[in-house]
């Protein structure tokens, strides 16, 4: 008697793309590891890798500063065999999904770059660009940025953090704004007091982000805190800077997401607005 063959199904060849990378993320990208997929939708997936989070996402969605940005659009549906729970293997260079292998070409720095600024010129930069956005307290976070004083930036962060919903709330938007812009404004105007007061504040604010919102958005408060922003946020504080038309980078930034866009751009003109009232006051 003998056994009768059993057909199978070949195993699908992964399809391969080419992947641009933020250096923020070098350091998880370097060492083969193994990450948990924490969610995904059409343009994007959120990898868990160690105590961090690892965006990869196709080239019509936001570029991330801890992203990865795919030669793909989401009408491709390049993530459609990856699931929510699933374990990937990432590092040397590539991430291997299920049915997608990246790897990564190029990097970009997530951190813009911007020249030597005077309050004067950041001023006409910020005229009549909105510093508030619904919903969200600003006078605490306001009083604590133009004092420069640590314990009131945590006390002002406490109740903006984890402040509405989705994976990243409006409050964490409206705050990393604020001291992403505190963050890169501070330095292009030589303006060592906020740039002191974040450096004490950084480990304490990421400690109480990591406790009171997502694993995603508390680790976009770590990396602003650090001056490292999505692309379009970069953008707009080039232009505040002399680097770039305002108007159509506001606008840009403003588009992103349902309020992130806007909280983010509102918290970088409070940020803007706080350093210049210090510069003016007697």
């Amino acid at each position: 008697m003998t056994a009768a063959a059993v057909a199978t199904e070949p195993t699908p060849t992964p399809q391969r793309v080419a992947g641009v990378a933020s250096v923020a993320i070098h350091g998880l990208l370097t060492v083969p590891r193994i990450a948990t997929v924490l969610g995904t939708s059409g343009h994007a997936i959120w990898l868990s890798v160690e105590d961090s989070v690892v965006v990869v996402s196709t080239r019509d969605a936001t570029r991330l500063p801890n992203g990865i940005e795919i030669a793909t659009r989401a009408s491709d549906d390049p993530f459609q065999q990856v699931h929510h729970g699933a374990s990937v293997d990432i590092g040397v260079g590539r991430i291997m999904l299920e049915g997608l292998t990246v790897t990564i070409g190029r990097w970009w720095d997530p951190r813009p770059i911007l020249p030597e600024i005077t309050p004067g010129s950041l001023g006409a930069a910020i005229a009549d660009l909105p510093a508030t956005v619904p919903d969200v307290e600003s006078d605490g976070l306001r009083d604590a940025l133009q004092g420069f004083k640590p314990n009131r930036l945590l006390a002002a962060a406490r109740p903006l953090i984890g402040k509405g919903s989705g994976l990243t709330p409006e409050g964490d938007d409206y705050l990393a704004g604020a001291i992403a812009g505190i963050r890169l404004l501070s330095q292009a105007l030589g303006h060592e007091p906020a740039t002191s007061m974040l450096d004490r504040v950084a480990n304490p604010l990421a400690d109480l982000a990591d406790a009171r919102t997502t694993t995603f958005s508390a680790a976009l408060i770590q990396y602003a805190l650090r001056g490292q922003v999505a692309a379009p946020a970069g953008s707009l504080l080039r232009a505040l800077a002399g680097r770039g038309d305002v108007a159509p980078a506001h606008r840009v930034l403003s588009r992103v997401g349902h309020s992130s866009g806007p909280a983010l751009a509102a918290g970088i003109v409070l940020a803007a607005q706080s350093l210049i009232h210090t510069e003016v006051s007697p």
